[in-house]
């Protein structure tokens, strides 16, 4: 399920909370990075480098990858295997979400019911 304009704002509100997350912006320092990441894509023959997505998600993925590494991430969590890929070559640990472990059972059942009274509180911001 994706999350509608309301629910994400809320997302990023409850991130900015955690001093363990950082929301950052596609700056000039993250530009000049993503262009740095051109001409190995371009030396195996093709702009979009080994990846079979459309042009427009590599440009996204080179973005994140770009953004987090100006900023010194050690780590992304995705399950994308064009970030995986990209993270990988510019030194990030990229962490499958399959790959972390489960919270103790109280903390699930706590994290459902939160998640449905979102849902509950904005019906009509699901798209």
């Amino acid at each position: 399920m994706k999350a509608g304009a309301v629910a994400s704002l809320q997302i990023v509100e409850e991130l900015q909370k955690h001093a363990v997350f950082s929301i950052e912006p596609f700056d000039t320092r993250a530009a000049l990075e993503v262009s740095a990441m051109s001409p190995t894509a371009l030396a195996g023959g093709n702009k979009k480098g080994k990846s079979t997505a459309p042009w427009q998600k590599v440009k996204f993925d080179r973005q994140i990858v770009a953004i987090a590494k100006v900023h010194g991430a050690t780590e992304i969590y995705s399950d994308d295997d064009d970030i995986m890929a990209l993270g990988g070559q510019a030194k990030i640990k990229v962490i499958r979400l399959s790959d972390l472990p489960l919270p103790p059972e109280k903390e699930q059942l706590d994290f459902l019911l939160e998640a449905a009274t979102l849902v509950e509180t904005n019906p009509g911001d699901q798209g």
